[in-house]
């Protein structure tokens, strides 16, 4: 493959103007992949002429009209189906129709290195002009499969249509080489329903343009509600006129405009339809459909962000723009749906409470600014289309290049801030590993590269330098770059016996094994001067990544460790293990063993104090597993050495909105 790889991207619709989930995820994702893009699509709708253009710096738009018979047969094919046209679901068998358009995406992917099927509905039309080396990619917006079913179920053509739909996405699934989920709940799916190799499957997230949309200055904030005529606590909503949109804005003008009277309630984009012809209450505005500008002045202005969805799949692009907006959150679960690393921003609340959620936030100032810095700081770090494209071209660019060679049983993931010189130390105790069968990728956040990057170590070695901190992130970039079939984590400070990698390899024998816990040993166990780091005697309830094997299909099934868990990050490797068990079997070895060296407590980052902080995660490690962690509560029993524990348990349970149970209250005094 070419150093600078040339990308195609394929799909039935239009790029430019970027509107609705669908057009703004083509725009993001591929706008800076880092090589020439060709994006080839067309126009529903009849009478459009061709069309090219470049959209950014590397990503062109060829739209190739339809043919007029394409368009009858989709009139004849829509006939008696609930919802209308059907040109994307009979794209696959009524394209051949549209000679030119066929003729466009033959050509641009028969240029590229990496062809990217946006939606599975174009690549019948071109898949006996792919060739080997390609890197075949399935970019899924949804699970079509049970999306389509969900909307076309009628026990007639629909349901005929429904069927079809899932036997191309199967088909597309087996054939790509990498499969782009939108989030972990669709990373399951396509596990679960298609039975696909789930160490595929890499989390894609959808995202905003966060340079586009910024909260606004005081100032200027208080211009656009004086121009919008904003007068006290504003709460925003916006989506298309969609069944569960209309749902939610249903429920807004129903049960929170009434409970809320002191509030204003926005209702804005094609949804407004839906509220037409009500009787509605003093305190609801109905903007209708809006440009982008209009939007974004609408999100700058407003307090709060509403999103009461109680249907639906994949993702809620809204949410994103919220958060870009630094707008706090009320949500139900299915609103915030598939987005991680920004618990602090959304507060959480099903239909009976969801008007008491607003009421307390509306009423809780520091919470909101809070909760906005929170919203913002998810959107730069996880959720901005300026950082994901760039990181989606890395990952296409990695597993399109070494398509065609043999993959490692292991790949060790180390990530690694400002001690490169321990990092030269692991590395070349990682040169003497009795098993050689393995890569490393180096996922490095400091602020200048590693001098070693270029050297020969002895093993191959993936090195990718990153402004972005966090070792939660490093983990997770390092996994998606890695293409062993084991993912084995340890720190860069850790030091693996020879026979670490060899003494974890056979218990991956069993198929029903998903990950193994290797043993921890340090010294200076107990001494209070010193943060030692072991697991022994511990085995099967922590989990530390200081070593940590998965297996790769599990891992990326379970969307790898939760985001959420970061700044400061601590308890991920718990939440991930956790899951692990709750999919098969994880068992502990001491062959698999390596030495964390301790570290003494004078240090300021590693004082009780400092790393007291971080008991903050166990807040949201109770919500996630509120039977599991009881029992990790009891056996840790940290409150009986760590003064500061319980506070900071608490302040955790204050950040992200969770009651900690009154009998766990009481175990701690």
């Amino acid at each position: 493959m070419n150093a600078r790889p040339r990308f195609c991207v394929l799909d039935m619709q239009v790029i430019d103007p970027p509107t609705g989930g669908g057009r703004q995820r083509l725009l993001g994702l591929f706008g800076a992949l880092g090589g020439p893009t060709s994006y080839v699509g067309t126009w529903d709708w009849r009478g459009r002429p061709e069309r090219r253009q470049m959209l950014t710096a590397t990503l062109e738009e060829h739209l190739v009209p339809l043919s007029p018979a394409q368009f009858d047969a989709v009139d004849r094919e829509s006939a008696g189906i609930a919802g209308g046209t059907v040109i994307d679901i009979t794209f696959h068998r009524l394209g051949t129709l549209s000679p030119d358009y066929v003729a466009a995406a033959r050509a641009a992917a028969a240029a590229a290195d990496v062809v990217v099927f946006s939606h599975p509905w174009c690549w019948p039309l071109v898949a006996d002009a792919l060739r080997p080396e390609q890197l075949l990619v399935y970019d899924a917006h949804n699970v079509e499969g049970l999306l389509r079913v969900g909307l076309l179920d009628d026990g007639g053509r629909g349901t005929d249509l429904a069927r079809e739909v899932v036997r191309l996405e199967l088909a597309m699934c087996r054939a790509a080489d990498l499969v782009l989920a939108c989030s972990v709940e669709d990373a399951e799916g396509f596990a679960a329903l298609y039975g696909i190799d789930a160490a595929k499957i890499r989390i894609a997230a959808n995202g905003a343009f966060a340079d586009a949309v910024a909260p606004a200055p005081a100032g200027e904030r208080d211009a656009l509600r004086a121009q919008l005529g904003l007068d006290g606590t504003t709460a925003f909503f916006i989506g298309s006129d969609y069944g569960p949109n209309a749902d939610a804005a249903r429920f807004i003008a129903d049960r929170l405009a009434p409970a809320l009277p002191a509030m204003r309630f926005v209702v804005a984009g094609g949804v407004g339809a839906s509220l037409g012809g009500r009787n509605l209450p003093a305190n609801v505005t109905v903007t209708g459909t809006i440009e982008e500008a209009a939007k974004r002045d609408w999100l700058r202005a407003a307090d709060i962000a509403v999103n009461p969805m109680f249907g639906g799949s994949g993702t809620n692009v809204k949410m994103l723009d919220y958060f870009a907006a630094g707008l706090p959150v009320v949500t139900t679960a299915t609103g915030a749906r598939g987005l991680r690393g920004a618990a602090g921003a959304m507060r959480l609340a099903e239909s009976l409470g969801f008007a008491a959620a607003l009421r307390g936030l509306a009423a809780d100032a520091p919470l909101r600014e809070a909760m906005s810095a929170a919203a913002r700081r998810a959107v730069e770090r996880h959720y901005a289309w300026e950082r994901l494209s760039p990181a989606a071209g890395r990952l296409l660019a990695r597993h399109g290049a070494a398509k065609g060679r043999d993959a490692p049983f292991f790949s060790v993931v180390v990530p690694t801030f400002r001690r490169h010189a321990h990092l030269d130390r692991l590395v070349a105790r990682l040169a003497r590993q009795d098993c050689r069968d393995f890569e490393v990728v180096v996922v490095d956040q400091s602020e200048e590269p590693w001098a070693g990057a270029g050297r020969d170590h002895g093993v191959p070695l993936h090195y990718l330098h990153t402004d972005l901190r966090g070792a939660v992130a490093a983990r997770n970039t390092g996994a998606d770059l890695a293409r062993g079939a084991v993912i084995a984590f340890t720190d860069d400070d850790c030091e693996p016996h020879p026979g670490w990698l060899e003494g974890a390899r056979a218990a991956f024998d069993d198929p029903d094994v998903v990950g193994v816990e290797g043993l921890i040993l340090s010294d200076k166990v107990g001494d209070p001067d010193w943060r030692w780091v072991t697991n022994d005697g511990f085995e099967g309830i922590g989990f530390m990544t200081a070593n940590l094997f998965v297996r790769a299909a599990a891992f990326h099934r379970l969307g790898g460790f939760d985001p959420d868990f970061e700044e400061p990050h601590f308890r991920e490797d718990t939440d991930l293990g956790w899951r692990l068990q709750a999919i098969g079997l994880v068992p502990f070895s001491r062959e698999a063993w390596v030495f964390h060296p301790p570290h003494p407590r004078r240090e300021e980052r590693e004082s009780l104090e400092a790393r007291s902080r971080f008991f903050e995660k166990d807040a949201l490690l109770l919500r996630k597993h509120p039977g599991r962690y009881p029992d990790l509560l009891r056996r840790e029993a940290q409150w009986t050495h760590n003064p500061h524990f319980r506070a900071h348990l608490l302040r955790g349970a204050e950040r992200y909105g969770v009651t900690v149970p009154e009998d766990l209250l009481a175990l701690m005094g």
